[in-house]
């Protein structure tokens, strides 16, 4: 069972154009669904590490994306290769730990529509209202920009409306970034003398200097000397009870540092537990389903039941069918029983029928002699 899952956002946002299947061509467009899927084979996983490199694509798919991370119940951790542009930096912003690679960038911009996407006639109230929208949703990604890296409003507005190209440190000094990604450079160290008392393989050299990179980042931690403060949300359950959430956005999700311990059953209907100063449990409900969907799932069963029972009747039918043919073989055979049964005459039956008149044992001649003398008889009598 892995304890975390990768999920790799190369390509633009949006739905997939069926057209392109029918032309048997590959779309590597990422929709909210494709998101959805992964998280649902991936239940099982406590952090997902979210590759992106996207130029962007459609707002609101990206907002589904980004508020189905958010809402996972993980621990999620974003690392930004090549190109973080447009909506995928909302997409970016779901980690609670944001990675840039040294050499990828970023680009934010005011939402628009393309070029050619405005088809038919428009008049001045439509175009008021498409222009109202995009204002409403130009807000609403600053406003996210504003919260989740704590930068000025006014600046972060300026770079959206000059639609500014970010290198990886600007991502790190304006908040967008946790965190920049350096190679891993190779590193000299004095090797112990082996001895009786101490002596390390290769692996355990190598485990000790991780050992020593974890304990520097505590210490940088703690001391505060990292470039990023560290923010604690406050939250409460749907009985007032509160609790604190060590980072800055997202759902709780295992593993984060959290108190005081206890469960916790949130208005969303999930139940967090808390153990030991972590989150240790996130139980999500069962989705109610829509009328639809149980309409559909009624209509599936008894699409089941009718197949059923065709395969049922389509035995009886053969049953039937088998019953009939051992009914007219049976019929022949009592048939030629009875023939048999009439043509068989026991030994020592007379079969010679030469001699007219002689059946059998049997002297015809006599016999119409004795009945001709009775008649004589009969008439003397008389």
């Amino acid at each position: 069972m892995a304890d975390k899952a990768i999920l790799k956002l190369y390509g633009d946002i949006g739905e997939p154009d069926p057209m392109m299947e029918m032309f048997d061509v590959t779309d590597e467009t990422i929709s909210a669904k494709i998101v959805s899927d992964f998280l649902d084979e991936n239940k099982s996983a406590k952090e997902v590490i979210v590759k992106i490199n996207s130029r962007g694509g459609d707002v609101q798919e990206g907002w589904n994306i980004h508020d189905l991370l958010v809402n996972s119940g993980k621990k999620i951790t974003t690392v930004g290769e090549g190109k973080v542009y447009s909506i995928a930096t909302i997409i970016f912003l779901a980690g609670s730990t944001r990675q840039m690679m040294a050499n990828a960038d970023g680009m934010i911009h005011n939402p628009f529509i393309p070029e050619y996407t405005m088809a038919g006639s428009y008049e001045a109230d439509d175009l008021e209202k498409i222009a109202e929208t995009m204002r409403d949703e130009e807000k609403k990604i600053l406003d996210l920009y504003v919260e989740r890296t704590g930068s000025e409003e006014s600046k972060l507005a300026e770079y959206m409306k000059e639609e500014t190209k970010l290198s990886a440190d600007d991502m790190l000094s304006l908040g967008f970034a946790t965190e920049i990604l350096k190679p891993v450079v190779a590193y000299a160290y004095m090797k112990p003398i082996k001895s009786k008392v101490m002596s390390m393989t290769n692996d355990e050299e190598v485990k000790f200097m991780d050992k020593v990179g974890d304990t520097v980042a505590k210490a940088i931690k703690t001391l505060g000397l990292s470039r990023v403060d560290p923010v604690a949300q406050t939250l409460k359950d749907k009985d007032g009870k509160e609790f604190t959430l060590e980072k800055e956005s997202g759902a709780p999700a295992v593993g984060d540092k959290a108190s005081p311990d206890g469960t916790y059953v949130m208005e969303d209907g999930k139940t967090i537990t808390i153990a030991s100063g972590e989150v240790s449990k996130v139980d999500t409900p069962a989705e109610d389903k829509t009328e639809l969907e149980k309409a559909n799932e009624q209509i599936e069963t008894l699409n089941q039941k009718i197949t059923d029972l065709e395969a049922a009747n389509a035995t009886a039918q053969e049953s039937v069918e088998a019953a009939n043919v051992v009914k007219e073989e049976g019929e022949k055979l009592v048939t030629e029983l009875q023939n048999l049964k009439n043509s068989w005459s026991p030994e020592g039956r007379q079969k010679n029928f030469s001699k007219p008149d002689v059946v059998g044992r049997i002297n015809l001649k006599t016999v119409q002699e004795k009945r001709a003398q009775r008649l004589i008889d009969n008439a003397k009598n008389r």
